[in-house]
């Protein structure tokens, strides 16, 4: 595990995270949502391994519950992660040790594959519709794609109802708050991007670090970075390593991308002439600290020349500060109110970031 290969100052890097030791609002909110979360998260945990997991339920809720108060009384964190910083990649981390230190890695699993199947059947169609726009005018359908697609997160107190409900991602994009967005570099990410069937992308190579499972990645990235394929992009997706909340692990992305090249023959032959590759990140959390990835991910960017961040955990709580020496796209639709307030934007605004990298 090192830095990742792309950052523009490796030396400097950090992680856009709030401080939790010092700001003390902060910490109440942060600790109280997590602290309500994990209720559900052990209520789908019940569902997902039976109810011969009782005692681990218990157990983590103790585990969690000690952790949750001990930072309450001392937020300066001990023991494995006592690094002498709090933050919500910190909080993330002990959410997961408890988890995992109980047989409950992925608590949200029943959910995921449910909508994997259902965001499978849809994607026919949605491949279809893309395909009947003009070039010049996929571009934003497909953002907004994106953004629809990124409402299914199970890590967000306010999206949780979508684990109950299911949603008709086209009504979902119809809803998608119109431009201009809250961050919105659309124009000039715009001016760059094919405009004909014939035309090249401006890019060779994409590392995506994607998010969630379901709709998220499959009609939301998908289409979008397929589209870049199209064009003559190499695409990397790079997934976590292990399961967290309902974000997609790299095992869960290479079955899924098999999955849908067999009902999509443009996908099909732009995964055999060798467009896609998929590698783990290292990473087991919703957000991503970049100076821990692995060397797979680091060997599969060294000749990238553009990074694209999805999703609120990875693009804007844990980077949205970060430079690179190539350049970099983050889209993500916003689903907390102090993440939100981060950039000047409220609960379901988007973010369409891009910036040109650094380097010469």
């Amino acid at each position: 595990m090192s830095h990742f290969c792309l950052l523009a100052d490796p030396g400097k890097y950090a992680i856009s995270d709030v401080d939790l030791i010092g700001d003390a609002e902060a910490r109440r909110y942060w600790l109280g949502l997590f602290e309500n979360h994990f209720t559900d998260t052990l209520a789908a945990a019940k569902i997902a391994y039976g109810q011969s997991s009782a005692e681990q339920i218990e157990n983590a809720n103790r585990q969690f519950g000690e952790t949750i108060a001990s930072l309450r009384a001392d937020p300066r964190p001990v023991g494995s992660l006592g690094n002498m910083r709090l933050g919500v990649v910190e909080l993330c981390r002990f959410r997961e040790k408890a988890l995992r230190d109980n047989g409950l890695g992925d608590p949200f699993r029943h959910i995921k594959q449910r909508e994997d199947i259902s965001a499978i059947e849809a994607y026919p169609n949605v491949i279809s519709h893309i395909a009947s726009l003009p070039v010049e005018q996929r571009w934003e359908r497909l953002i907004r794609g994106v953004f629809a697609g990124n409402i299914f997160d199970l890590g967000s107190t306010i999206t949780m109802g979508y684990a109950e409900d299911r949603v008709d991602f086209a009504a979902t994009i119809e809803r998608i708050k119109p431009r201009p967005w809250a961050v919105d570099d659309f124009d000039s990410l715009e001016a760059i991007l094919p405009t004909s069937a014939v035309s090249a992308a401006p890019w060779a190579k994409a590392v995506v670090f994607v998010d969630n499972t379901g709709v998220d990645f499959i009609l939301g990235v998908m289409p979008f970075v397929r589209e870049l394929a199209a064009h003559g992009s190499q695409i990397v997706l790079a997934a976590n390593e292990l399961p967290s909340l309902n974000d997609v692990t790299a095992d869960e992305a290479d079955k899924i991308l098999q999955q849908l090249a067999d009902v999509d023959e443009d996908l099909a032959s732009y995964i055999s002439a060798g467009l896609f590759e998929i590698v783990s990140t290292g990473n087991g959390i919703p957000l991503i600290d970049l100076a821990e990835v692995s060397d797979e991910l680091n060997e599969a960017a060294a000749d990238a020349d553009l990074v694209i961040l999805e999703g609120m955990g990875r693009s804007i709580e844990s980077n949205f500060n970060t430079e690179f020496t190539v350049d970099s796209i983050q889209l993500c639709l916003l689903k907390d109110p102090t993440i939100a307030a981060r950039v000047g934007g409220e609960v379901f605004d988007c973010v369409c970031m891009y910036r040109s990298g650094t380097r010469d």
